[in-house]
């Protein structure tokens, strides 16, 4: 990376950070969906909390590979999480938060052992040695070896660490669960989606039934739970009722320019072509089997399934808390571990340095903490969330961590604190309305977002260069 001219792209967007990128209104559905414990009713207006204890409880709810899809952002049409926006309307919103690193085995390793993907040398979905290391580490503390050090029984199950194998050992209390198994299908696109079969209970909902008991327990000491919901991640494999939330005739498809890559240099091109497929020798994209597959909406229409089946899971386990006796003493986290491309940039899948494949739900509900309704619109990096829970919690900042809470964040810290993601060499800085991303070759992008929220143009050109310099562009 070349510090100076980061530092020069820093400067010339410090002023724009101050505006406010968009906005996020919180919005709430008349139905808490299908497969909530309660039912359709009615929901409540937000319940005004008494503000937390010294050492309140923390619900962590971690989602796989859901977007910013979620239907309080207003991203796209059709989209049905009435159990996420009735959080969103309890929270404080991050509407504009990043991975460190768009795959799941990077991101989750910097978000749970709080440094960045430099440090534990997990850049990309072939790092697995490096993160067998870092599992194995007796320097390094993720987040659960903290919190039980600081005092807090902690308890867990699905998929928060990458892998199921190997993390018992971190929780005090822990239900094994199955990984979902990696399948392509049969319908020709190197995707595996449809109706669960009759009977099959869904590994998320034997996770939310599993926080649903822990929370009937009565517990002597503060605790921190963390809940891995697998879902949106493929496979797409569903009860029928996920499903019937998005009528195939009603679902669209985002909106693709076929010549997206013609502004782009060599890396990015390489990035949005994969994974590619072998077809008779030939090699094709993802993108082209599903567009030549005529299944283009059915698949749309499985992902935004599998983001109201995990929006039912969430219903679930927050209706179990706000009934339990930790109701008013417990802050819940919502998050993401990166987004998700479904055609955009002609590219499908995660693995890319565009804001679909980056930008993710963040919703800390922690009364007194901060501000429920509030929301907080410049670019923030999952980097931070580690430090924000100890913050939270009141336990103190472990030196390992390398980010910082976002509790008490401005638009002048913001400036100072470019979110940063990183896919291996290639490295893609969120600050203000810019996003510029530089690629191991020397190519560039540079995107306008608050002009260019698709980023359907790059201002360096295929070249990666502008005439007169970045400072222009102040």
């Amino acid at each position: 990376m070349e510090i100076p001219r980061r530092r020069l792209l820093t400067a010339a967007a410090t002023a724009a950070a101050a505006a406010l990128i968009g906005s996020a209104n919180a919005t709430t559905s008349p139905d808490r969906g299908v497969g909530s414990n309660t039912g359709t009713d009615t929901v409540p207006s937000p319940k005004k909390r008494p503000a937390l204890s010294e050492r309140p409880n923390i619900l962590l709810l971690c989602i796989d590979d859901l977007n910013d899809w979620v239907g309080y952002l207003g991203t796209h049409p059709g989209i049905y999480t009435p159990n996420i926006d009735r959080l969103r309307a309890q929270s404080y919103s991050f509407n504009r938060a990043y991975s460190s690193v768009p795959v799941c085995i990077a991101s989750r390793s910097s978000v749970l052992w709080g440094l960045r993907p430099e440090t534990t040398r997990v850049d990309d979905n072939d790092d697995v040695a490096a993160y067998a290391q870092l599992m194995r580490s007796k320097d390094l503390r993720p987040l659960p070896r903290v919190f039980s050090d600081a005092g807090y029984e902690t308890i867990s199950t699905g998929k928060v660490f990458h892998w199921e194998r190997g993390t018992r050992r971190f929780w005090d209390v822990y239900q094994p669960y199955k990984d979902s198994p990696f399948t392509f299908g049969d319908h020709g696109t190197m995707f595996d989606y449809g109706v669960l079969p009759p009977g099959e209970i869904h590994t998320d909902q034997i996770s939310a039934n599993f926080a649903i008991e822990q929370l009937k327990t009565a517990r002597p000491q503060p605790w921190f739970m963390a809940i891995g919901l697998y879902q949106p991640h493929v496979p797409w494999r569903l009860p029928q009722w996920a499903f019937d939330l998005h009528p195939l005739d009603k679902v669209v498809i985002p909106k693709v320019r076929e010549d997206d890559l013609d502004d782009i240099p060599a890396g990015g091109v390489t990035l949005a072509r994969r994974p590619l497929a072998d077809l008779n020798g030939v090699e094709i994209t993802q993108y082209d089997l599903v567009k030549n597959s005529g299944l283009w909406a059915q698949h749309v229409q499985a992902y935004l399934a599998a983001c109201s089946h995990t929006d039912a899971m969430v219903g679930q386990i927050l209706d179990a808390l706000d009934a339990s006796a930790y109701a008013d003493n417990t802050a819940v986290v919502l998050w993401s571990d990166h987004g998700y491309h479904l055609g955009e940039k002609l590219h499908w899948r995660k693995m890319a340095l565009w804001e679909r494949a980056n930008r993710v739900p963040l919703l800390i509900r922690a009364p007194g903490r901060v501000e429920a309704g509030g929301g907080f619109d410049l670019p923030v990096s999952l980097l931070d969330l580690a430090p924000t829970l100890t913050d939270i919690a009141g336990i103190p900042r472990p030196a390992q961590f390398e980010g910082a809470s976002l509790l008490g964040i401005t638009p002048a810290i913001a400036a100072t604190r470019p979110a940063e993601m990183r896919w291996g060499d290639a490295v893609s800085t969120r600050i203000g309305k810019w996003r510029w991303t530089r690629y191991p070759d020397g190519g560039e992008e540079l995107y306008d977002l608050e002009a260019d929220p698709n980023e359907y143009t790059n201002l360096l050109g295929k070249t990666g260069k502008h005439e007169g310099g970045l400072a222009t562009l102040k």
